[in-house]
This record gives C-alpha cells, sequence and structure tokens, in this order.
C-alpha cells in the first residue's frame, strides 16, 4: 500500500513590523565586509573594466563615486508627469 504524500504545513505570515525588521536585517547582512561601503564596488567595478586603482587614489574615488550616487538619488525621487518628455527630441 502506498504512502499519501503529506500535506505542507501552512505557514503563518509575520506582522507587518516583523516583516521590516526582517528586512532591515537582510539588508544589514548584506552590506560589504570593508570598511567603507563603496570599496567593494569600486575594486570590482575598477576589475571589470580593466583598470587599476592605486590605493593612494580611493579616498578622493570613493567620495566621487558617493556625490555621483546621491546626485543621481536627487535626480530620481524628482517626480515628472506622465506627460513629460524624457530628453528633446531633433530631427535632421
Amino acid at each position: 500500500m502506498p504512502r499519501r504524500p503529506q500535506k505542507p504545513k501552512p505557514r503563518s505570515r509575520p506582522s507587518p513590523k516583523t516583516r521590516k525588521s526582517v528586512k532591515a536585517k537582510k539588508r544589514a547582512t548584506a552590506a560589504p565586509k570593508s570598511a567603507h561601503a563603496l570599496d567593494d564596488f569600486i575594486v570590482s567595478g575598477a576589475r571589470a573594466l580593466g583598470l587599476a586603482v592605486d590605493k593612494a587614489w580611493m579616498p578622493a574615488v570613493r567620495t566621487h563615486l558617493d556625490i555621483t550616487l546621491r546626485h543621481g538619488a536627487t535626480v530620481t525621487a524628482f517626480a515628472l508627469p506622465d506627460e513629460a518628455e524624457p530628453a528633446p527630441v531633433f530631427k535632421a
């Protein structure tokens, strides 16, 4: 006589508060292990592009990348109406 497959146990859903704290913990554990959060990103990007970044230049590269990312976040956060064109269209 074959065994019947067991029914999966229903999982209880965590409360919204618990979900937020779980997401925050996941983000915290996913952070890079270097002293500065952008160092791993800089090193991997330079490696992908075949560039060598001298350790003496890392603070300057980190500062410029941080500024660039903050400017990008500001632009992304700006809400545009649906009718707005992303860029002018030039025709020759």
